[in-house]
């Protein structure tokens, strides 16, 4: 009955890891339940960290929040860890279950050992049919919690299972935000995503006693190329223009297709001069299509204004009179 009872009391707890956002956030409550629940004295997660934009792109796999004997030193665990990868296929045959560590294989049992285990146990982490990870969990001492050989195994079981499929919606959140930010057509962002990730340059342009520039670009004669050419030779014109503005800037500072044929750029520099850097730009344009011209404008922060639809008007305006000048 004590048992049953915390089974059901562990799947009822798992009910709040829904609410953590991020990977961490939610091995960290596991953990909390693992040993609340299950009486695991040691543990830790191993996981491998994948970009967002693309799933299938990982690193190699990390540790994560370690508990019990293997919180001392995080550097010599991640070493246990990296070199009992190479010897996953002997691990294999052992993961979801407990073993005993002097029945593991000779060149694994001394290194386990050393932390003073008597029972280790590893559940693996899965996502599209392929492991993304592992649940590590160790006994140094027998359990304080009566529950029968079935009933911990059913508890890692099922935790693992919620971790798994915490990571994978984690995941998809994410990729659905990143998508939410993008425009579809150039790949840069659009104006929510310019939104999103304005604070953090700013705090670091302040860091680095750095300047911003708000600055836009206009493509010229945008109506023309559609008109004459075709909405696909519009599109690609689009994409050119983005790829170019891309391509001189620093990797930090942020691009954005804000409008139709508008584009937005933030950078940060060393002297307060919008002119110089959108000038520099307009001139890469030009030079780099072969055929495309474009018109300019930029703000510095702080002196043009200190939001960015100050900034934006400021631009904005002196955009329009680039625009007349190349008219004339």
């Amino acid at each position: 009955m004590v048992s049953r009872n915390l089974l059901r009391e562990f799947l009822h707890h798992s009910r709040e890891w829904s609410r953590a956002k991020r990977g961490l956030e939610l091995m960290e409550m596991a953990a909390l339940d693992l040993k609340a629940f299950a009486a695991v004295d040691s543990g830790f997660f191993v996981y491998k960290k994948r970009a967002s934009i693309n799933p299938d792109e990982s690193r190699k796999p990390d540790v994560y929040v370690p508990w019990g004997v293997f919180e001392k030193n995080l550097s010599d665990l991640q070493a246990l860890i990296d070199d009992s990868i190479l010897d996953l296929h002997k691990l294999v045959p052992r993961m979801e279950r407990w073993v005993l560590v002097e029945d593991l294989p000779e060149e694994l049992r001394a290194k386990w050992s050393h932390y003073g285990v008597l029972e280790l146990g590893i559940w693996p982490l899965v996502s599209r049919e392929k492991m993304i990870g592992a649940i590590v969990v160790a006994e140094t001492m027998p359990s304080s919690i009566p529950l029968t050989f079935g009933m911990r195994l059913a508890i890692l079981d099922a935790c693992a299972a919620l971790v798994s499929l915490g990571i994978d919606l984690i995941l998809a959140s994410r990729i659905a935000e990143e998508s939410s930010q993008r425009d579809l057509l150039t790949g840069l962002l659009n104006r929510r995503g310019l939104d999103s990730r304005l604070p953090k340059l700013l705090q670091q342009a302040s860091e680095n006693r750095k300047h911003i520039v708000f600055g836009l670009i206009d493509l010229d004669d945008l109506k023309v190329i559609n008109d004459t050419n075709g909405h696909p030779a519009g599109d690609q014109a689009l994409q050119l223009i983005a790829e170019i503005i891309n391509r001189n800037v620093r990797s930090d500072d942020l691009v954005a297709r804000i409008g139709g044929d508008e584009f937005a750029v933030v950078m940060q520099t060393d002297k307060p001069d919008s002119e110089f850097g959108m000038l520099r730009l307009q001139k890469a344009v030009k030079e780099q299509s072969g055929y495309l011209s474009a018109s300019v404008g930029g703000a510095v922060w702080g002196i043009d204004g200190d939001l960015l639809d100050q900034c934006y008007q400021v631009a904005d305006e002196r955009l329009y009179e680039n625009k007349r000048l190349n008219r004339r």
